[in-house]
């Protein structure tokens, strides 16, 4: 019993690993908005989870080694913990806008920021839907109520690119688009390998799965990388910018964490991927398996958070 628990707690090893991103892209690129850096990474980590959960509820139609129990629970953690962070961007940036701390926002200093500013109403559109997945999540659990993955998944993944698309590259012809296949993508990346770390528990689970989950990671990689170049290549105005600017030096360490997970991605490919069909190998080592990728994708998430929030 313990070391099924140990497994099923230990992707939350993304927690100290996307703050190490964040701490990583604050040594590059000082920012004056550290607190709102790791929030944000929460946050983003938390939403790609509940989409990760969504996701694979949706596999759970056709596939019976998927425990909807622990998936629902899954997602009701994650959405519970989406909904903190996005409460507390809200009074982060309410507190910007009055020019006081985080402590000192008062009611009617809130309420303004939420309804008349533009990051408030959608911070706010994005609690209301983060609350909505944890109401979601506990009723399926509750209950003997069918509930679909697709509910989940389409409302959560608005809800991800809601803030994103509001930025720089949104001023461009097809910048809200790119920004949108961007966020998603690296989503579904992070947010259904956690999902399976947590809830598959048998070798023959991960043996239906995880060629499924590679071949989507696959697409999820080449939508990843093809959408940051179009993005960094807007945004920089020389090749040297990558390195005389905060945010050409935040986009060069992402490339490299990039770069690294497609060379780690590529292994695994061929030492995990390539055999796990045999059932030769252990769900507790595919489950550490996911967890170091998992890990390692979620320093390159805190990078991104400190990329939306420094430069």
């Amino acid at each position: 019993m313990a070391g099924t628990t140990t497994a099923r707690w230990s992707p939350l090893a993304v927690v100290p690993a996307a703050l190490l991103g964040v701490i990583a892209a604050l040594v590059l690129a000082p920012s004056d908005l550290p607190l709102d850096s790791l929030v944000r990474t929460g946050a983003d980590v938390a939403g790609a989870v509940v989409l990760g959960f969504g996701l694979l509820v949706l596999w759970a139609r056709d596939s019976r080694h998927v425990d909807d129990h622990l998936a629902w629970r899954g997602a009701l953690v994650a959405a519970a913990c989406w909904a903190v962070s996005e409460v507390t961007l809200l009074v982060l940036g309410a507190a910007r806008s009055d020019a006081v701390s985080a402590t000192a926002v008062s009611l009617g200093t809130f309420t303004d920021y939420v309804q008349n500013i533009a990051n408030g109403r959608i911070g706010s559109a994005v609690v209301v839907v983060a609350l909505a997945m944890a109401v979601l999540a506990a009723t399926a659990l509750r209950t003997d109520l069918e509930v679909s993955g697709i509910v989940v998944v389409v409302p959560t993944a608005v809800a991800l690119i809601a803030r994103p698309m509001t930025g720089h590259m949104a001023q461009q012809a097809v910048g809200a688009l790119l920004v949108a296949v961007h966020v998603v993508a690296a989503s579904v990346w992070l947010g259904l390998l956690v999902a399976m770390a947590v809830t598959l528990r048998s070798r023959t689970a991960w043996a239906d799965l995880l060629p499924r989950y590679s071949a989507a990671a696959l697409w999820c990689v080449v939508a990843v990388a093809v959408t940051g170049v179009v993005n960094a290549a807007v945004r920089l105005t020389s090749v040297t910018a990558l390195v005389d600017t905060d945010y050409g030096r935040l986009i060069l360490l992402k490339s490299v964490l990039l770069v690294a997970l497609v060379i780690g991605g590529w292994w695994r490919r061929r030492t995990w991927v390539s055999v796990i069909g045999a059932h030769t190998t252990h769900a507790a080592v595919s489950t550490r398996r996911a967890v170091v990728e998992t890990a390692a994708m979620a320093v390159a998430f805190g990078v991104a958070a400190a990329l939306a929030t420094t430069a």
